[in-house]
């Protein structure tokens, strides 16, 4: 089993979204991307959205290969829209891959009527009826019931969790639940998972006097899966705050087992942009109307895609590969050789899936064309 993050909020953007490749399959679950509209009075800054905008594709290419998909609920950052804003992933963008694809969406119950109509509008894009999946067992997948979204009450807003299992290995990707309510961490316990990935709590909400307790039940829950789970993935609603980090430290040190953000399981830099937001403005200005020039045209954010790596690597916010400033990588991109997907995927976040990196580290002679997957591109020679 083969789990790759491809959205979340340690990566860049608003999400929870993997694929998780088996022998004979591949399930791609949460298919969805997103930006805060509005962050600490900001818009997305125009560096986040280029971001955002290659983790989209990202999905787009992890859809095409996909022979399964999940959706744990209908909000704008875990499913492909009819109606999406700029930073969020249209239907029209994914039917074609679709439409080949065994759906399992959460049902229509225990959810808000935009939901509701987000599934209906999938539905018929797709010219197909959506059967709810939730309690049933099939083919290595398991569906919970419905489970709390957050503190939400159940008849109010829910998700689906998911179970994979194959050849004694267990995943559960467990969305949106924040940690905060013991129905759903006893049925993750129930399913004796092996790896783990969920939200943690939004700690950017908590300014009312029940915030202390919600934030210790998160706490005392995590470390109860900690117990029972050799590794357990933490990021979503907790990265998009600063504070969200220091918490995931501080809660790394109490743990029995391994706990990560999704950027760290990916063997990367994470990529706090929500968190980073008002900085952003600071350290690489861009005016406040950017967005409503965007869409004329006016603003283009190539140029700060690629002014915004250097920005963030000179504010100590990222650091690149040690092998960065002597690798070809680095010079056929600047060159104009390269299309920077390389570097900023694996170079500028310190990936250490990078095979160039691992054979670096061992010494191994490699040429110059290697990629950093392993694969040699004969037009560089």
């Amino acid at each position: 089993m083969i789990i790759k993050i491809l959205g979340a909020e340690s990566l860049g953007c608003r999400g929870l979204s993997c694929l998780v490749e088996l022998k004979n399959r591949k399930i791609c679950i949460d298919p969805g991307v997103a930006l805060g509209w509005s962050r600490y009075g900001f818009p997305p800054h125009p560096f986040q959205v280029a971001v955002g905008a290659a983790i989209r594709e990202n999905i787009i290419d992890a859809l095409k290969e996909a022979t399964d998909v999940v959706i744990s609920h209908f909000d704008g950052d875990h499913c492909p829209l009819l109606n999406p804003n700029p930073y969020q992933l249209g239907i029209a963008q994914v039917k074609t891959s679709l439409a080949h694809c065994r759906i399992r969406a959460k049902g229509p119950d225990d959810c808000p009527s935009i939901q509701q109509e987000r599934r209906k509008e999938l539905a018929f894009a797709l010219g197909r009826e959506l059967s709810p999946p939730e309690g049933a067992k099939e083919l290595g997948l398991e569906f919970s019931l419905p489970v709390p979204h957050g503190g939400s009450a159940k008849t109010q807003n829910s998700v689906m969790m998911t179970r994979i299992e194959e050849e004694g290995e267990t995943f559960v990707h467990a969305s949106d639940i924040q940690l905060l309510e013991e129905e759903a961490i006893e049925k993750i316990l129930d399913w004796k998972p092996d790896i783990v990935l969920t939200s943690g709590p939004a700690l950017y909400q908590e300014n009312d006097l029940s915030a202390a307790e919600r934030t210790k039940r998160a706490w005392n829950n995590a470390l109860i899966l900690s117990r029972n789970v050799s590794t357990l993935l933490i990021d979503h609603h907790l990265l998009r705050s600063a504070d969200g980090m220091i918490w995931l430290h501080q809660l790394k040190r109490a743990a029995q087992n391994e706990i990560l953000c999704a950027a760290e399981f990916m063997k990367r830099e994470p990529l706090l942009l929500e968190a980073w937001r008002k900085e952003l403005y600071t350290w690489l200005p861009a005016p406040i109307d950017w967005r409503e020039k965007h869409k004329t045209g006016t603003v283009d954010v190539r140029d700060y895609r690629i002014r915004g790596w250097d920005v963030l690597i000179h504010q100590g916010k990222i650091r690149p590969c040690k092998w960065y400033f002597a690798c070809p990588i680095k010079e056929y991109t600047e060159r104009g050789k390269l299309e920077r997907y390389w570097i900023e995927n694996y170079c500028l976040v310190n990936n250490r899936r990078c095979i160039r990196y691992q054979m670096e580290e061992d010494r191994q002679s490699h040429p110059d064309n290697l990629l950093p997957d392993g694969k040699i591109r004969k037009t560089l020679e």
